[in-house]
């Protein structure tokens, strides 16, 4: 049986498994206004609300997972690419 639904990729399947609740992470994003965010904070829970997907971290702030760019060096596939041009200055 064919689907148009396609497998997801290596990158999705690795940041997928990198989004642990209770594990302490690296987590880069960008804020609603584009601003580039780098910080290692407890990731408390991961849920959905809205139809948005969200990770909750342990200082309670909450950042929509479309907007993650890596967590622990696992890049989101929304981010193709994105490490070829952020440093780690």
């Amino acid at each position: 049986m064919e689907t148009n639904q396609s497998e997801p990729t290596i990158q999705a399947t690795a940041f997928r498994e990198a989004i642990v609740p209770g594990k302490f992470v690296r987590i880069e994003y960008l804020t609603d206004l584009s601003e580039f965010i780098k910080t290692d904070a407890l990731l408390k829970r991961h849920y959905e609300e809205g139809g948005i997907e969200y990770l909750e971290l342990g200082n309670g702030e909450q950042i929509p997972l479309d907007r993650v760019v890596s967590l622990s060096g696992k890049l989101s596939p929304n981010y193709p690419g994105y490490a070829n041009y952020s440093c780690d200055c």
